[in-house]
């Protein structure tokens, strides 16, 4: 308790308010910067999330393409296979073709004694008719 003589009541007054002003604008203060370091603690917070799910979608990103690029590899693969078979194929077309232009009669007949009978037959009744 103090005891203050009347003539020093009023700058006891002003000295208590301008203290009490004093802290508020103190309290304030830490206020603020409490509020500021909440701001940047939410910030790194928020950051780092999106840094994780950015990671995130890059990483799904990428391995979709490493899937898609394996994928088309395999097609190529397919497509080559297919090309070759084709190639196969009309190689024995070709060969096929070859085969069927160089039959003859006399390749037929030969060492077959009685299809040549027969054709000299045929070849015989054609001659009489003309």
């Amino acid at each position: 308790m103090y005891v203050v003589r009347p003539q020093f009541f009023i700058p006891i007054i002003t000295l208590l308010r301008n203290a009490a002003q004093s802290a508020l604008a103190y309290k304030q203060e830490l206020a603020l910067v409490r509020a500021q370091n909440i701001d940047i603690t939410n910030f790194e917070t928020e950051l780092e999330d999106f840094k994780d799910r950015f990671g995130r979608n890059w990483r799904l990103a990428s391995d979709g393409f490493e899937e898609a690029v394996k994928r088309i590899d395999e097609a190529i693969k397919d497509l080559e296979k297919t090309k070759q078979a084709l190639h196969k194929s009309a190689n024995n077309l070709r060969l096929a073709n070859d085969k069927a232009e160089d039959l003859t009669i006399k390749k037929l007949t030969r060492g077959n004694p009685t299809m040549a009978a027969k054709f000299a037959e045929l070849e015989a009744g054609d001659s009489r008719l003309d």
